[in-house]
């Protein structure tokens, strides 16, 4: 029942369908559906609020894990990760930044 509630959130709010390279540029995954939010901020460690300038968000049972220096290409616009900050077991999210 989760999976099928994840499914419907990801399809519901979701920008598209990404595909992610790893860094040394080898396809990993396509057709990966993302969420891409911008000026979030989120409880640390140590209590103190980060701010993510720009994050993807996706299910993990599309993509299992990124690594620092991959890429998200949706369209013409590439993202790079830069790190993972979330992941319940369901949903991933990495920071990212855009390419220039």
């Amino acid at each position: 029942m989760r999976d099928r509630l994840h499914r419907q959130v990801i399809a519901t709010l979701s920008d598209g369908t990404a595909d992610y390279a790893n860094p040394s540029g080898s396809p990993v995954a396509s057709g990966v559906t993302v969420m891409i939010d911008r000026n979030l901020e989120r409880a640390g460690a140590d209590g103190m609020f980060v701010s993510i300038p720009l994050a993807i968000t996706w299910r993990k049972a599309e993509l299992a894990e990124v690594a620092r220096g991959g890429t998200f290409t949706l369209g013409a616009t590439s993202y790079i990760v830069e790190q993972p900050v979330s992941d319940d077991g369901h949903m991933i999210t990495a920071a990212c930044m855009e390419a220039p």
